[in-house]
């Protein structure tokens, strides 16, 4: 399988990303129904991916849900076909899955059973869940549909064995280097396999991007926010200056492998909507620019809700009305994609 991949621009759509209400109190999640109307409106807006971070509890039955229920996989099915039907890849992505949750201690969610780097049976679950999905769709091209495997995890392994014929997205893990958070790709022995892309999560300086978010203790009260910033001292973000060069440090070890030939994408990235509006924009700016020189593509966390370009509760910055939902279209140009996006006119204003 080439290393070139297609330049994937869009969105997490986060529907299926917990089953724990509380998340709900932040995101517009409808118990598990991907909206058809969100990917027609990506398409709309010239993006062309979607990931679909999820929860294997939406489709399992047995003790604690760890046996997939055939009845419960067309939750899947419809996310699959609204790619096909409008063109859109789609990364399937378990952010919950058995043994191993990231924000399982968060108090928006809710413990995890076990540990998947550790327990054998926890990993048995695993492979029959993943098996599972590449046999259910074993017919839809590699170029429609690719998996990540498990959400942040906090171990290199990775089982490629489990769909060798299709791109599956590996993240590396993050570590405190001299004081510093550093992103690290996944050991070469990973990182180079012809059907690995190397996933990247970017949410750096994270007193920035999750400025007063409500699951990050961390990022409450670090005022006044610029960007060009410099860390308060408090955390993984230390007491430096963070502006577009430090960005593309901190993505250095990926873009070197970019440079090298090798699959790459950043899987999420985005900031709370509590963060000043233009400063987000000039973040975003720098961002985007040094991911287009390396032609790497992106998804935004999320589509609809605090992160977003859609209905992101703002106060900042003006909206246009598209399809009845708020579109922060200053947001929208300096993401969209350079061709086949939408400028809503000002007629269009919502407040």
């Amino acid at each position: 399988m080439a290393k070139d991949i297609p330049l994937w621009r869009g969105f997490n759509v986060v529907d299926l990303f917990s089953t724990s209400v509380r998340w709900k109190e932040h995101f517009p999640m409808n118990d598990g129904v991907v909206a058809e109307k969100d990917f027609a409106m990506i398409r709309e807006l010239g993006f062309n991916f979607v990931r679909i971070p999820m929860s294997y509890l939406f489709f399992g039955k047995g003790m604690f849900g760890r046996t997939p229920d055939e009845k419960r996989l067309f939750l899947i099915d419809r996310v699959v076909d609204y790619g096909k039907k409008y063109q859109i890849h789609v990364l399937l992505a378990f952010h919950r899955a058995p043994g191993y949750c990231v924000t399982a201690s968060s108090p928006f969610d809710f413990p995890e059973k076990g540990d998947l780097f550790s327990n054998s049976e926890d990993q048995e679950d695993f492979v029959t869940w993943w098996r599972t999905l590449a046999e259910r769709y074993r017919h839809v091209p590699a170029d429609a549909l690719s998996f990540n495997l498990v959400n942040e995890p906090t171990c290199d392994r990775c089982n490629h064995e489990i769909s060798p014929g299709r791109l599956i997205h590996v993240e590396g893990p993050l570590r405190m280097v001299d004081g510093n958070l550093k992103l690290v790709p996944a050991p070469a022995s990973i990182a180079t396999l012809p059907n690995v892309v190397n996933s990247v999560h970017f949410y750096s300086p994270v007193a920035l991007t999750h400025h007063r978010c409500p699951w990050v203790p961390i990022a409450q009260d670090a005022e006044p926010l610029s960007w060009p910033y410099h860390g308060s001292g408090i955390g993984p973000d230390g007491d430096r200056l963070w502006d577009r060069d430090t960005i593309r440090e901190q993505l250095k070890p990926f873009l070197d492998l970019a440079e090298a030939g090798h699959a790459i994408h950043v899987g999420e990235m985005g900031a709370y909507s509590a963060l000043p509006h233009d400063v987000y924009i000039s973040y975003c700016k720098d961002l985007m620019n040094i991911l287009a020189q390396y032609r790497v593509g992106y998804a935004m966390w999320n589509f609809r809700g605090p992160f977003g370009i859609l209905d992101n509760r703002r106060t900042d910055t003006d909206y246009f009305d598209f399809h009845g939902h708020k579109l922060d279209q200053k947001l929208l140009d300096v993401t969209k994609p350079k061709t086949g996006w939408y400028k809503v006119t000002s007629t269009e204003m919502v407040h």
